[in-house]
């Protein structure tokens, strides 16, 4: 009963109008894109920035509704659910996209994120009924049934003359048993809407939760207004037959050859009609119906199963073992229950055993129990459960989802719905364009880049996309996302020698010295432009080309003997081939040209290290962090020398700061995880140790003290497999196979 409530009610919501987007309504939307895109562009002429951006979020509702509406169309829900997630993060207004969205959970079977969107929706517009009839029926998926009939009386309070609503409340009324104002309600619809089909639906329900009289009035009201109403006769039928079973028998095959007459054709129909003459032992009458119905999927293996029966009943028992093999066949392969194949094996048996088949009847009358605990006696006792059965299944097999109708767009082929699609995808990539264009305009780059990514997911290749996307990146300094779009970018205007130098500069921020050395290696200008020469030698110090560094270098002297920095790339260059001392007299130089010069101290720190010189190296990286804190290098390089100095707890501090910034840092979290199994914390440095090789899997002396880290844990095999790693890379590095 309780899955039948839940079904029945699921079906009284559907009947009501669920909303779909009308021709009328789509083409609206399609006027309203374009009028907020033209008003946009208009206010921004007119320099009315404000105005410009709320036009530009209104285009963007529009435009992502329709997409979500053409991805219904395509059947496409999950990208359906994206573009209504979109529309209402794109404007103040989301009660539509909400709306939608809440649609697709629950087409989607989301009920719980259905119910709280919907709740939502009911809380800022408590007058909507339909986001109400929708959230009951969510409700109803949860089995939360007296919230639905709550919600479903706030309904019936703001649309009292909803029929739906109203017809759909009494059925919520019935499963709480409060049959006195479901009656009040079902009398209500049948006043407003007195035609046969109401009566049907009413007495429907009134027998799915077994006030049979009732739902008989219901259905002898719904043939006297109309005596051809389509299956009138036969839901008369089976409700005679679930109250007084086959005591109702020649009444109920009465009302089937009445439904029989009016509707040939129906298989439902003639299996109701040859079950109830099969039971009535009219196995010849029934024989004909039975074999209409197993024709039809929908009643073709209780039809078949019916069938044999009859056979049986006429000691025809070959073609009943016939149709029942073929009964069989048909259960298997289909969605079959297990009172289906026990009864199906059992009368196969009771065939085989006429037909003097022991052995193979036997091995039915075997599976028959394993299907059930209770053989099947006989079909005149198990008539009011085949009812009840098939009742059940016809409440399950309606679609309970609500319909996501999308109006004129069905009607469109595939060009046209694409090209419309085009169309869209260009307002929309233009929109976010241009707001985040207005965002950058206003400082505000982690907004604009946002902005701009949206327009390059939405049409990657729409003109300037990729360039000003890069560019934001690239002002925001963040280089290492910058790289890709500038890249595609120049790929699509090879000849723009601005963006070249942008994308170079990039790559060379982001560590990707060889690339910017090849995009600058040819440039007209780096020459006799020093920033670009400037750049073009530090590429190449970076990547570790030293010597050809320090000819560029040489030659930016010639000119510019008082730039700090080109001292400072000197002696990172210098350093690069080994030559300490010519390293450190230009870092030195920097310093006095400039003593807060980027880099200068920070190089000369790491240089001291590397000759073991550490209160020297403590002194210039401290000297570098003081005027930038945020070098996580140079910090790392400190608590490198804290740690040679013996100082560990300093140098777990330093190293917290650059985790806590880059947790992508390997040689940090390798260091942090020497120093903890170095004090006898050999968990906690197992855990950094296992990062630092999840990010640097080829670095033996990570798998080394991995190693010693589970050793120390007492894990055997990992620490094997550990030292195992390590061997493999050391002798992959001396270059010979592990």
């Amino acid at each position: 009963m309780l899955k039948r409530f839940t079904q029945l009610l699921l079906f009284a919501v559907c009947l009501a109008g669920w909303p779909s987007l009308h021709a009328a309504e789509s083409a609206d939307a399609i006027t309203a894109m374009t009028r907020a895109m033209a008003e946009a562009e208009r206010n921004l002429r007119q320099n009315e920035v404000q105005i410009a951006e709320s036009r530009y979020r209104s285009a963007l509702l529009e435009g992502w509704l329709l997409r979500g509406a053409l991805a219904v169309t395509d059947n496409n829900l999950t990208a359906a659910q994206r573009a209504f997630e979109r529309a209402a993060a794109s404007a103040i207004e989301t009660h539509r996209a909400l709306h939608w969205q809440a649609l697709v959970h629950l087409q989607l079977g989301q009920t719980t994120d259905a119910i709280a969107l919907l709740t939502r929706i009911t809380s800022q517009h408590p007058e909507d009924v339909e986001a109400r009839r929708l959230l009951a029926q969510a409700l109803v998926d949860e089995r939360r049934y007296e919230e639905a009939v709550q919600e479903l009386e706030e309904a019936h309070t703001i649309a009292p003359q909803d029929s739906e609503i109203t017809y759909t409340l009494a059925t919520g009324y019935l499963r709480l048993d409060k049959l006195d104002r479901a009656q009040e309600l079902y009398d209500q619809v049948a006043n407003e809407r007195p035609i046969p089909q109401t009566q049907l639906l009413i007495g429907r329900s009134y027998g799915n939760f077994g006030h049979y009289e009732l739902a008989r009035a219901a259905f002898e009201a719904a043939v006297e207004i109309d005596p051809t109403v389509r299956r009138g006769y036969y839901y008369l039928g089976t409700v005679k037959l679930l109250a007084a079973g086959r005591d109702a028998l020649e009444p109920a095959i009465a009302h089937f050859e009445k439904a029989k007459a009016l509707a040939p054709d129906d298989p439902m129909i003639h299996l109701y009609l040859g079950t109830a003459l099969l039971a009535s032992r009219r196995f010849e009458e029934a024989i004909p119906s039975l074999e209409i119905a197993a024709r039809h999927d929908q009643t073709r293996i209780d039809a078949q199963r019916f069938l044999g029966s009859s056979y049986l009943g006429l000691d025809r028992a070959p073609e009943a073992t016939t149709v029942l093999r073929q009964a069989l066949a048909t259960a298997t392969a289909g969605d079959a229950k297990d009172r289906q194949l026990a009864a199906i094996h059992y009368q196969l048996g009771l065939a085989l055993r006429r037909q003097g088949v022991e052995a193979e009847a036997a091995e039915y009358f075997a599976a028959a129990e394993t299907y059930s605990q209770q053989q099947v006696a006989g079909e005149r006792d198990s008539l009011t459960r085949f009812l009840n059965d098939r009742l059940e299944e016809e409440q399950e097999s309606v679609d309970v989802k609500p319909p996501l109708e999308v109006g004129w767009l069905q009607a469109l082929t595939p060009e046209q719905r694409a090209e419309l699609g085009h169309r869209i995808n260009g307002d929309l990539t233009r929109a976010y364009l241009n707001l985040g264009i207005l965002h950058l305009q206003a400082d505000r780059p982690a907004r604009a880049t946002e902005l701009l990514e949206q327009a390059a997911a939405v049409d990657p290749d729409f003109p300037t996309v990729r360039y000003t996307l890069g560019a934001a990146y690239f002002n925001a300094e963040q280089f290492d996302q910058a790289t890709a779009p500038l890249s595609a970018a120049l790929e699509q205007d090879p000849g723009n020698a601005a963006l070249r130098r942008m994308t170079a500069l990039a790559h060379l921020n982001a560590d990707s010295p060889r690339r910017a050395a090849e995009l600058l290696r040819d440039d007209p200008e780096r020459e006799t432009n020093r920033s670009l020469q400037y750049a073009y030698g530090l590429a190449l110090v970076r990547d570790e080309r030293a010597e050809e560094a320090q000819t560029v270098f040489n030659q930016l002297l010639r000119s510019n003997g008082e730039w700090p920095e080109l001292h400072v790339a000197l002696g990172q260059a210098r350093a690069k081939q080994g030559d300490y001392q010519a390293a450190i007299a230009a870092l030195e130089r920097a310093i006095e040209l400039r003593p807060d010069v980027p880099e200068a101290r920070a190089t000369l720190g790491e240089l001291y290290l590397r000759q073991g010189e550490l209160d020297v190296a403590e002194r210039y990286l401290r000297g570098e962090l003081t005027s930038r804190p945020d070098d996580h290098s140079s910090r790392y390089h400190l608590a490198t020398v804290l740690d040679l100095n013996r100082r560990s707890a300093e140098a777990r501090v330093q190293l917290g700061i650059v985790l806590d910034a880059r947790p992508d840092f390997a040689d940090a979290r390798y260091l942090l995880g020497k120093i903890l199994l170095a004090d006898d914390d050999a968990e906690a440095a197992a855990v950094q140790l296992e990062a630092a090789a999840g990010l640097a899997p080829t670095d033996p002396n990570i798998f080394n003290q991995l190693g010693q880290a589970y050793q120390r844990l007492g894990r055997t095999e990992l620490a094997k497999r550990q030292f195992e790693i390590f061997r493999d890379l050391k002798q992959k590095e001396r270059g010979g196979e592990p």
